[in-house]
C-alpha cells in the first residue's frame, strides 16, 4: 500500500513513507541545522609539540573516517526498525478490518474507526493531518509516524477508508457511515496508536554499539599511529634536535649519529656536513675578527688624531682669519684714502690711480675669502648664533636688490624682483637668510653675461605633507651647470669650473655656507640648471622657525 512520509525514501518502489518525526514537535535534519564556528588551525594547535600536533590531526582524521563509516549502519538500523514497526501496524490494521469485534475485544491496542466528519484538529491533530493528505492525494492509503517520548517510542498509524470500504468497515464496527459519497470520497480513518519500549531499546542498543565500536576503532588506530610516530619519525627528529641544541650552546664538535637508512639518515649527513662547514667558517671568522680588531684599534687611533687635527685646523682658521681681517681692513682703508687723495690732485696720475684701484679690488677679494673661511669655521665649530624675528619678504628683497644694484650696473645687468600673491611674514633669522640670497645673487651677477636679466622671486607654498613656507628663487642666464656637478656644487671647495684656467675666482665655499646656513634655519636649498640655459637656485624657508639642537660637524 502506498505510504506518505514527507522527504524520506520509500521502502519499496511506488510507495510513499510518512515523515520521520523526532520529538514531540518534529525536529528535522537538513537546511535548518546549526553550523558551529571552527577556529583557525593555528589557534587550536598553538603551544603543542610536533608529536601532539600530528597526533591531534590524525585523531581528528580517524574520528571523521570512523564516523562516516558508521553513519550508514546507524541510518540503516533506524530505517529497519521504522519499517518493521510500519509493517506491524499495517498487519494490525488488516487483522482488525477482517474481524473488528475480535481484535477490539483483546483490548491490547487502542484501535479506532473515526468518521471524517468527527475528526477535530484540536483533539486529533495527527488524524486531521492524515485526513488532509488523503484528500489531497487519491493514491495515498496510509500515513505512519513515530514520536519519541521519554524512554519509549509512540507509533501512530492511519489508513484512509473510501467509498464501499468505509461503508463496510462502518457497518461491521457499528458506526454511522454518514451520507453515501463517490468511490473516491474519504469516509473515515482507521487509527492505531501504540507505544513500543522494545523498539526504543533496539534503537538505543544499536546506537550504543555503534558508538562503542567507533570509540574503540579511533582509540586503537590513534594508539597504533602514536607508536609508529614515536618510533619511526620522532625519535630521529629528537636526536637531531638534541644535536642542534648542543651546537647552539657552542659545541661544534658534536655530530648527529642516525642510522635509519632513510631520509632522516640523509638529513643527518647533510646536517653534519653543514656543521663541518660552519666550524671551518667560524675558524676563518675568528682569524678575520682578530685582524679586524687590530685594524679597528689602528683606525681609532687615527680617528683621534684626525679629530684633533680637524679641531686645531678649525681653531687655526678662525683665529688666523680674524687676525688677518684687522690689518686687511686697515690696508683697504688706507688704499681708499690714497685713492681719494689722488683723485683730488690737480693733475692726477692715471697709473697711480690704477694701481690703487687694483690694491683695493684685490684686498676686498681677499677679505671676502677670509670672511668665507671664518664663517665656515664658525659653522663647523657649532658657534653660529641665530636671531629669530619676524621678516617682511618684500622689504628683504628690496634691500637685497639695493645692495646688489651697483655690482649689477657695472656689468649692465638688470635685477628684477617679484612676489607672487600675498606672501606671509616669515619667522626666521633675517641676516642668515639675506646672506644666503646675497650669495645666490652675487653668483648670478658674476656668471651672467652683460646686458642680461637676473630675477629674484618669492612665492608661498604648501607641500602634501602639510609643510608650508616661502620659496625664494634666483634665476640667471649664465653658462649653466652640468648634471654631473649639480650634486656636488654645494660641497666645500667645489666650483663648476675647477680648472687652473678658470675665469672666476673664489674659494668655493659660498654655496657650501648657504647649505649649512639653510639647515640651521630649517630650510632647504635646491638647484635647477641646464648647460647654456642658465641656472635657478632656490631656498625653501618654513613660515615658523623650529628650534633644533645645534651640533658641531666635528661630532
Amino acid at each position: 500500500m502506498p505510504l506518505h512520509e514527507g522527504n524520506v525514501v520509500a521502502p519499496w518502489p511506488g510507495a510513499e513513507i510518512a515523515q520521520d518525526v523526532r520529538g514531540e514537535h518534529g525536529v528535522g535534519i537538513g537546511a535548518g541545522a546549526v553550523h558551529r564556528r571552527i577556529l583557525p588551525f593555528e589557534t587550536m594547535t598553538s603551544g603543542l609539540s610536533l608529536a601532539n600536533k600530528v597526533l591531534f590531526l590524525f585523531g581528528i582524521a580517524s574520528l571523521v573516517i570512523v564516523t562516516g563509516t558508521l553513519a550508514l549502519p546507524w541510518i540503516r538500523s533506524e530505517q529497519l526498525v521504522f519499517q518493521s514497526q510500519l509493517e506491524v501496524s499495517r498487519q494490525l490494521a488488516d487483522t482488525w478490518l477482517e474481524s473488528p469485534s475480535r481484535s477490539s475485544a483483546t483490548g491490547l491496542l487502542p484501535i479506532r474507526l473515526v468518521p471524517r466528519a468527527e475528526i477535530d484538529p484540536a483533539e486529533l491533530p495527527f488524524a486531521s493531518d492524515a485526513a488532509r493528505r488523503f484528500e489531497a492525494s487519491d493514491d495515498l492509503e496510509e500515513v505512519f509516524q513515530e514520536v519519541e517520548s521519554g524512554n519509549e517510542i509512540i507509533y501512530r498509524y492511519a489508513r484512509g477508508l473510501r467509498g464501499p470500504a468505509w461503508r463496510r468497515a462502518a457497518i461491521i464496527a457499528e458506526v454511522d457511515p454518514g451520507p453515501l459519497g463517490s468511490a473516491e470520497t474519504l469516509g473515515g480513518l482507521l487509527l492505531i496508536e501504540r507505544p513500543s519500549r522494545l523498539a526504543a531499546g533496539q534503537l538505543l542498543s544499536t546506537r550504543i554499539y555503534l558508538v562503542a565500536v567507533g570509540i574503540v576503532a579511533v582509540a586503537l588506530s590513534t594508539l597504533f599511529f602514536w607508536f609508529i610516530l614515536n618510533r619511526v619519525i620522532l625519535k630521529p627528529v629528537r636526536r637531531l634536535r638534541d644535536t642542534a641544541e648542543r651546537v647552539e650552546q657552542g659545541d661544534f664538535t658534536v655530530r648527529a649519529d642516525i642510522r635509519t637508512g632513510d631520509d632522516f639518515e640523509q638529513l643527518a649527513e647533510a646536517f653534519n656536513r653543514m656543521l663541518d662547514e660552519t666550524s671551518l667558517t667560524a675558524s676563518r671568522l675568528r682569524s678575520m675578527n682578530e685582524s679586524l680588531d687590530f685594524k679597528v684599534t689602528e683606525l681609532s687611533e687615527a680617528n683621534i688624531g684626525l679629530f684633533e687635527s680637524n679641531r686645531l685646523k678649525s681653531e687655526f682658521l678662525a683665529n688666523v682669519s680674524h687676525e688677518l681681517k684687522t690689518p686687511l681692513n686697515s690696508i683697504i682703508g688706507f688704499a681708499e684714502l690714497l685713492e681719494e687723495l689722488a683723485s683730488q690732485e690737480v693733475t692726477p696720475d692715471p697709473k697711480r690711480r690704477r694701481y690703487l684701484s687694483n690694491i683695493i679690488t684685490s684686498a676686498r677679494r681677499l677679505l671676502e675669502m677670509i670672511s668665507e673661511l671664518l664663517e665656515m669655521a664658525k659653522i663647523e665649530a657649532g658657534r653660529v648664533e641665530l636671531s629669530i624675528d619676524p621678516v617682511d619678504v618684500g622689504e628683504l628683497m628690496e634691500g637685497l636688490v639695493t645692495i646688489m644694484r651697483p655690482q649689477a650696473e657695472a656689468k649692465r645687468i638688470t635685477i628684477e624682483h617679484t612676489v607672487a600673491g600675498a606672501v606671509p611674514r616669515l619667522e626666521t633669522d633675517a641676516g642668515k637668510l639675506q646672506q644666503i640670497l646675497f650669495n645666490f645673487l652675487s653668483n648670478a651677477v658674476k656668471f651672467s653675461p652683460e646686458d642680461s636679466v637676473v630675477i629674484l622671486a618669492a612665492e608661498g607654498f604648501v607641500r602634501g605633507d602639510g609643510f608650508s613656507g616661502v620659496r625664494f628663487r634666483v634665476t640667471d642666464h649664465g653658462p649653466g651647470i652640468p648634471n654631473d656637478l649639480q650634486e656636488t656644487i654645494f660641497e666645500k671647495f667645489r666650483q663648476a669650473d675647477a680648472s687652473h684656467t678658470r675665469s672666476f675666482g673664489g674659494t668655493g665655499l659660498g654655496l657650501a655656507i648657504c647649505r649649512e646656513l639653510a639647515e640651521l634655519l630649517g630650510a632647504k636649498v635646491a638647484l635647477s640648471s641646464d648647460v647654456g640655459s642658465g641656472s635657478t637656485f632656490s631656498v625653501e624657508v618654513p613660515l615658523t622657525y623650529r628650534e633644533q639642537e645645534l651640533q658641531s660637524l666635528l661630532d
